[in-house]
């Protein structure tokens, strides 16, 4: 192993160490500068469910390192669980009425899952070679771009089990029930 590839492993490990601290300092940020009013709590609720439902679109289809997905979602984007945390982050935001919070998410976000991705797109392509590189230059990274191939693959719904985004599911609820206590005690 290259000195190159020891780092990149160590920064990889520290990056998916990181992510959870990461998350929950961006939920801070959200609660604390929270001022919900019901019509920020139903924006941000129909954004929420616009970012998760991507992602249990996305978990339906991936095949985690047995092959190089390129169907469903992942036919528009390389990245579609972090494009729909994105979304969802930015529902949270929106549910919070924080523009602070928002100033606060979205830098963060990049600053942490940017560098999360191309580590992991470099091991794919260790993994994978060709096909994944094939792949990158085919595929944008984040910002979709839909085509026929978005209607391609089989979902299933094993796969969403599989990756537990049941409990991903749980915290949002969780989320939104508490960004909705803030709002009741702030007196709407």
């Amino acid at each position: 192993m290259t000195p190159e590839q020891s780092l990149g492993k160590r920064m990889h490990k520290w990056l998916l160490l990181a992510r959870i601290p990461a998350s929950i300092l961006m939920a801070l940020a959200i609660v604390v500068f929270a001022k919900p009013t019901p019509v920020s709590l139903l924006a941000g609720l129909c954004i929420v469910t616009l970012g998760e439902s991507l992602r249990i679109w996305a978990s339906g289809h991936i095949h985690k390192m047995a092959e190089v997905t390129q169907t469903g979602p992942y036919a528009m984007c390389r990245h579609p669980l972090y494009l729909g945390h994105f979304i969802i982050a930015l529902g949270f935001c929106a549910a919070s009425a924080s523009l602070i919070a928002f100033l606060v998410v979205v830098p963060a976000f990049f600053i942490m899952y940017a560098p999360t991705w191309k580590n992991e797109e470099r091991y794919l392509t260790t993994q994978f070679g060709e096909v994944y590189s094939d792949y990158m230059q085919t595929t944008p990274a984040l910002l979709p771009r839909f085509n026929r191939a978005c209607l391609s693959g089989s979902f299933d719904w094993q796969l969403v089990r599989k990756h537990r985004e049941w409990n991903h599911i749980t915290l949002l609820i969780t989320g939104l029930i508490i960004l909705a206590a803030i709002g009741f005690f702030q007196g709407f």
